[in-house]
């Protein structure tokens, strides 16, 4: 039989309920509150509103509240950064545009042609021009065939949000031109084909 005085049992258990009350959040509180019929501040009320439009989640089409999984754990530096890496996925590429880049004085240059001529080729879409920076750009040196833009460009260029997108998909080996990159059947002369396959770009790999 318990020796414990009734006095100090109550005093634990009024400590273990405050412990835990006070570690409560405001909502659980107020129902709480509700339950046992204390009367709750007018204050109270007026944060809860505060709290419910600060947190609301935003509303998914048809009047449905979309929940999501929350943050889940937390872990360590440590632990967290060997999770990344296992879902790190090393891109071995030393250079994704497939191509030296030169820019247009020295692309001029090489080429023997005028300025005027490349800014024309640039803006009718014939070659393409990957910018660097806000006004400058940079050109590959495998769009031209000797002192052209290689034929049917412009036409693979237009089925491309930008220069960039178009030209890493001209670079990338693609079953639809036998596994060669897009860029070298143009330069075999097999326009129409490349063509196709930059039509289908978002359907084929």
């Amino acid at each position: 039989m318990s020796t414990l005085k009734p006095s100090l049992t109550r005093a634990a258990l009024t400590k273990a309920i405050e412990s835990k009350v006070e570690r409560m959040p405001l909502q659980d509180l107020v129902e709480l509150a509700a339950t046992l019929k204390v009367t709750v501040p007018a204050a109270v009320n007026t944060i809860r509103r505060r709290e419910a439009k600060a947190v609301a989640p935003p509303a998914a089409p048809g009047g449905r509240v979309l929940q999501g999984a929350g943050v889940g754990p937390v872990v360590s530096a440590a632990k967290g950064s060997r999770l990344l890496d296992a879902i790190t996925v090393d891109d071995e590429a030393t250079d994704w545009a497939q191509s030296e880049l030169v820019g247009a004085g020295a692309l001029v240059e090489r080429l023997s042609i005028a300025r005027g001529t490349l800014d024309n080729w640039r803006k009718a879409g014939r070659v393409l021009a990957l910018r660097k920076g806000l006004r400058n750009f940079v050109y590959p040196l495998r769009q031209f065939d000797r002192r052209w833009p290689v034929d049917g460009l412009d036409k693979v260029a237009e089925h491309f949000a930008s220069a960039e997108e178009a030209w890493e998909w001209l670079v990338t080996p693609n079953r639809m031109t036998d596994g060669k990159a897009p860029i070298d059947a143009l330069h075999a002369g097999e326009v129409q084909d490349v063509v196709r396959a930059a039509a289908g770009a978002f359907d084929y790999a």
